[in-house]
């Protein structure tokens, strides 16, 4: 859990810090969001697959607790 909310003044004081740190332009915070939300696709994928390989291989103690 996040201590902080990420609000929408949050995500425009980042992308401000973003351009004038790394002198970066509209499409390059655009192009580094989306790297960004696929970085974290990848890593819910990677999530789901490791819950459902988990649940797989100790399913008989999920289906004793399920009791």
């Amino acid at each position: 859990m996040s201590a902080k909310s990420i609000t929408d003044q949050l995500v425009q004081q980042v992308a401000e810090d973003l351009r004038a740190h790394y002198a970066l332009d509209d499409e390059d915070v655009r192009a580094l969001g989306a790297r960004l939300a696929d970085s974290a696709g990848a890593r819910s994928a990677e999530s789901l697959e490791f819950a459902e390989r988990f649940v797989a291989e100790h399913r008989a103690t999920f289906d004793r607790l399920a009791k």
